[in-house]
């Protein structure tokens, strides 16, 4: 009787985001000293503008556990409605503070209600940049650390060299390579990633 392949378990761990941990460099010290200003921003809302994967979650995660405030992340998947209603709770007071978080600028939500169209225009906006070469690194390595994996120099030089340099893109080869290595139970070297990502 032929054995089974063994398929691994994805047994990673959820990823506390606080901002002790969020690795800071130019692409978002701006963003995060605005936001970390709170109760004193310029309004009871505030939206997090950034492309995918450049730490709006971990940024907003971090300022709703650090204040009590209330995170709409990903704004624009929300129903209009609703976001109109918690839009009007933060600037009446119920809410101690609003932070809401789009990889765009309201104007091209395609928002259809006038009043909810009028207030985020008049929202405030911090924006996040991609990721510059002195954050790569260290996330990379905080990507395999968060799977319990650590990982040689020589690793992370080679995949930020030869790979996309995109924060998605580096997610998806973590994981990848974390996976093929548990199945054929071997370390995860810079020859092992070169052979599984080419």
């Amino acid at each position: 009787m032929s054995k089974l392949p063994q398929i691994p378990l994805d047994l990673t761990p959820t990823p506390q985001h606080s901002f002790d941990n969020l690795i800071i460099s130019d692409c978002n010290q701006d963003a995060v000293k605005t936001i970390r200003a709170w109760p004193k921003w310029p309004s009871p809302v505030l939206l997090l503008l950034g492309p995918s994967g450049s730490g709006k979650t971990h940024i907003g995660q971090a300022w709703r556990a650090e204040t009590g405030g209330l995170l709409v992340d990903n704004a624009t998947s929300f129903d209009e409605a609703e976001l109109f209603a918690i839009f009007n709770a933060a600037l009446n007071g119920d809410i101690k503070g609003l932070l809401l978080t789009a990889d765009e600028v309201p104007e091209h939500w395609n928002i259809t209600m006038p009043d909810l169209n009028s207030r985020l225009s008049n929202t405030p906006i911090v924006s996040l940049k991609e990721h510059d070469d002195a954050i790569l690194e260290p996330i990379l390595r905080k990507l395999f650390e968060d799977r319990g994996r650590a990982v040689t120099s020589d690793v992370v030089t080679y995949i930020l060299k030869y790979q996309e340099r995109s924060v998605p893109s580096l997610k998806a080869i973590a994981f990848k390579l974390d996976q093929a290595a548990q199945s054929q139970k071997v370390d995860l070297t810079k020859s092992f990633a070169a052979k599984n990502l080419n």
